[in-house]
């Protein structure tokens, strides 16, 4: 029997490892393996990973064991184009209430991530229907090992979520439009060198 919340403690530290882009698109997860590193028996190990299997994080192609999901040019693509849609759907919804001002005053690479992240759950949380921010949740966590190679081959990250920052505080949509369609272009330009990144670290 699995003792309490070594299920939640295995399924939150595998997450957090492929969030972290430790694994490599494509590397196998074996269970026992994992099993060890963690300090649990096996199956709140393969019941954390079928888990994750549901939430595209981990895949399991013809059920011969889990790897960590390869991502093709044109998935990498779909999954910027669906981030910038579903971002699109709470622009055109009724606002509850007015964006907060976010603190602008770190700047490094990894903080300036973060802010985005929050920026955009902001965004969602607007809508008043939590759905949206389960749904941009889930994609984000699919993008993160690639948001964080976006860094080292982009520039004026800091201005660009100034702009964002700016267009949600006040509440043009207009703004806000252009400055997403803007965050989205420049990720899209870069497609072949992330994953290039990706596969080769």
């Amino acid at each position: 029997m699995t003792p309490p919340g070594t299920f939640e403690r295995v399924y939150a530290a595998i997450k957090q490892r492929l969030r972290d882009g430790v694994y490599r698109p494509g590397d196998r997860l074996e269970p026992a393996a994992l099993s060890d590193e963690l300090n649990a028996s096996v199956t709140p190990v393969r019941d954390a990973l079928h888990r994750l299997t549901g939430e595209h994080l981990v895949e399991a192609p013809r059920h011969e064991g889990f790897r960590v999901p390869m991502i093709t040019e044109t998935m990498l693509r779909h999954l910027y184009a669906w981030h910038r849609d579903l971002l699109s759907i709470a622009i055109v919804n009724r606002w509850t209430e007015a964006l907060p001002s976010c603190d602008e005053s770190d700047a490094s690479p990894e903080t300036e991530r973060e802010k985005q992240r929050s920026l955009f759950f902001a965004l969602a949380g607007l809508t008043g229907n939590p759905e949206h921010v389960h749904a941009l949740q889930a994609l984000s966590d699919r993008l993160e090992p690639v948001q964080r190679l976006e860094a080292a081959l982009l520039d004026c990250v800091e201005e660009e979520t100034a702009q964002i920052s700016a267009a949600l505080r006040s509440g043009n949509r207009r703004e806000i439009r252009r400055s997403l369609v803007r965050y989205h272009r420049r990720r899209e330009r870069i497609v072949p060198e992330l994953l290039e990144r990706m596969h080769g670290r």
